[in-house]
């Protein structure tokens, strides 16, 4: 999991969003992928309201409590949906832009930080929905990520996470899940570019939930699936094993 911030020179997503919100309807990124097929991201996906929201978000933001954080927040989509709920949301990102259009679009508390720099400071909810979970880049980058939540977590606080489990789609093909160099099949690399503006190359994980739940038991955390689409897309909830219920 790289510890970077990005400039605004380079910070596509923000560009595009904050167009989008300046009156530019039509605003879209092209995502390119070293191994997958990926669709252009739309200004109006990343501004939705709770209705337009799928099955996977809802039940997540249904189980957020206490103190949360919500992770790559994007345009505050979901914090702003907790925040109008009374809970008390802290929303960071990376991106400069984004912050900029959260802040415009009225999250109360969003900040431009990565989450390597929130170390002990601890959340009752962790919250990282749209594959967020796949800024730990690879699987020993969600090794280390797993190892530390005890630095992000409060006692019995809880992650919630969602992933697509491309291994499924991978033995359809007949095609291995690891390469002959031991990479896995979810792990990919992405440029974002909007307009001429193109972002650095950053690594990013899909990971299937029986991988996740692998790993996590081997750092001492619970791992429940709370929901699945047929489309392989699962909610994850992760939380220390000594946690009574």
């Amino acid at each position: 999991m790289a510890k970077c911030i990005l400039d605004k020179e380079k910070d596509p997503l923000g560009t595009m969003l904050s167009d989008f919100c300046s009156g530019d309807s039509g605003a879209f990124l092209n995502v390119w992928s070293s191994t997958l097929e990926m669709s252009t991201m739309q200004g109006t996906t990343m501004l939705r309201g709770f209705e337009r929201m799928n099955d996977v978000e809802k039940c997540a933001l249904a189980a957020c409590r206490g103190r949360i954080l919500d992770v790559g927040a994007g345009a505050g989509c979901h914090s702003l949906v907790l925040q109008s709920r009374g809970l008390d949301v802290d929303a960071i990102d990376i991106s400069p832009g984004c912050v900029e259009v959260m802040r415009r679009r009225g999250v109360e508390k969003s900040y431009h930080r990565n989450i390597l720099d929130l170390r002990n400071s601890r959340y009752d909810t962790v919250l990282m929905l749209m594959n967020g979970i796949g800024i730990s880049g690879s699987l020993d980058g969600l090794n280390l990520f797993i190892q530390s939540l005890d630095t992000l977590l409060a006692p019995r606080g809880q992650l919630f996470a969602d992933s697509t489990d491309l291994t499924v789609k991978f033995l359809k093909k007949d095609e291995a899940v690891y390469d002959e160099e031991g990479g896995y099949c979810g792990e990919t690399d992405f440029v974002m570019i909007y307009k001429g503006m193109r972002s650095d190359p950053f690594s990013w994980l899909y990971v299937d939930f029986e991988l996740l739940h692998t790993i996590c038991s081997f750092h001492g955390f619970r791992c429940d699936k709370l929901i699945e689409t047929e489309e392989k897309h699962f909610l994850a909830r992760i939380y220390r094993s000594i946690e009574c219920d």
